[in-house]
């Protein structure tokens, strides 16, 4: 592991979006400007330190104290301590730790963020990526969408949950800021926790959380708005991003294991940041040998490097954007550890002739927690929940499925549309819910 740590940062990429007015007969367009916090990079001040197990509270507070250090947080059930300590003193101290035979790994706290890049009245014609192939949207041309509309016929992703790992979800009405997102009403909700905050109410502040969670489990057939692919799961809200979509490693690491330790059985991770940390892949590992399927976005950079948690291969699916017509997108990030691609759109052209740029649709707020509308957005972000979405079908329909087999179904089906197999632009291929269930 190298000695840095990064805060992860929501994948969204930043072009123009547009919105879709609930209230309005024919959609309406408005601008949108997804943004990318300018804070990615190691934390001038704060240090995650790993003791030996079988280092003392009170061993540990002294070594804190001997350096200067003071401990601001514990991760989640006492995997790690932060502390904070004068920037300039930042990499000295971290010297005098690693020195320490009682300490497994010391890093700075790098900042991560978020990836964005039925009868539903807004399945046709506007989620062509939930589509069977040859479906026509508005007459145009072909839709390469994921199978959902034959996957359904068979799973819809009962009995699984989904963690969210991401800015929240607007899930619920509290206080006079957060109101529940219209077309989530009726999706069930396991307990979560808010790793920004330190609360159990872990409601969105951002919008990234909500979009990417409608993609997952919207609520579907009621009759209006959008579906999502896994409707019948159980959608677990865990907050390690801030209103500003960036989150530290060490939140994350939190959330992971939050997750993993509360009967989550999917982990979407639609966010990502440049730091190899001994805490985020302790993490990863830690849920993965729960028997977690973790779903990451590959990252909006146009590069054949992969951040993280993706490029942690051996336990994460990585995943990377497609467009309408099965290209990758134009900023996806690609190469040898991406190992699937889904649609995450491109809002710089209508090659399904709607009318729209050919981004994915969901529920979210713009501007205000309480004010919601249906969104177009494109990102590797938004092409992660696909993606996890079809490892909750298989995981409904096979319930007695390890985390390999369920990887093997996913990879094993996809639909290849590079160099006969595993290829470096789209990994095994664009995920195929109706063959993945079935494997």
């Amino acid at each position: 592991m190298s000695g840095t740590r990064w805060l992860v940062v929501a994948l969204l990429v930043a072009l123009p979006l547009l919105a879709l007015q609930a209230s309005a007969s024919e959609p309406v367009e408005q601008p949108y400007f997804g943004q990318l916090s300018d804070v990615a990079g190691a934390a001038p001040d704060r240090i995650v330190v790993v003791f030996q197990p079988w280092v003392s509270a009170a061993a540990a507070k002294r070594a804190h104290q001997s350096r200067g250090a003071r401990l601001i947080e514990k991760g989640y059930r006492d995997a790690f301590h932060v502390v904070r300590v004068p920037a300039l003193a930042r990499d000295r101290v971290l010297a005098a730790y690693r020195r320490m035979p009682e300490v497994v790994a010391a890093e700075p706290d790098y900042i991560s963020t978020a990836l964005a890049t039925p009868n539903d009245s807004f399945f046709f014609p506007y989620q062509w990526n939930l589509y069977d192939h040859g479906v026509l949207s508005s007459g145009v041309a072909s839709s390469f969408g994921i199978q959902a509309q034959t996957a359904w016929d068979t799973s819809t992703g009962a009995n699984v949950t989904i963690a969210v790992v991401d800015t929240g979800i607007a899930y619920e009405d509290y206080g006079k800021q957060y109101k529940q997102a219209p077309d989530l009403v009726g999706v069930t909700f396991a307990p979560g926790y808010d790793f920004v905050n330190n609360d159990s109410h872990p409601n969105d502040d951002n919008g990234h959380g909500t979009h990417v969670a409608g993609t997952l489990a919207q609520a579907t057939n009621n009759g209006k708005g959008c579906a999502g692919i896994a409707y019948s799961a159980r959608l677990m809200p865990v907050k390690v991003l801030s209103r500003n979509g960036s989150g530290y490693d060490s939140w994350i690491a939190s959330g992971i294991r939050f997750a993993a330790d509360h009967g989550a059985k999917v982990i979407n991770l639609s966010l990502g940041g440049p730091g190899d940390l001994t805490v985020l892949h302790d993490a990863v590992a830690y849920a993965y040998g729960k028997g977690v399927t973790i779903v990451a976005a590959a990252g909006n950079e146009s590069s054949a490097f992969l951040g993280y948690p993706a490029g942690y291969n051996d336990e994460v699916i990585a995943v990377g954007a497609t467009r309408f017509d099965g290209r990758l997108a134009p900023y996806s990030n690609y190469g040898p550890d991406v190992d699937l691609v889904a649609p995450g759109g491109d809002l710089s052209v209508d090659q399904n002739g709607d009318g729209k740029g050919d981004g994915i649709l969901q529920q979210t707020f713009w501007s205000s927690t309480k004010k919601f509308g249906y969104y177009f957005f494109q990102g590797t972000s938004m092409a992660t929940p696909h993606v996890a979405a079809v490892a909750a079908l298989v995981r409904s329909v096979h319930p007695g499925y390890s985390v390999d087999h369920v990887r093997a179904a996913l990879e094993d089906t996809a639909d290849d549309l590079g160099a006969p197999g595993k290829d470096t632009t789209y990994g095994y291929g664009l995920v195929d819910a109706a063959a993945a269930i079935g494997h």
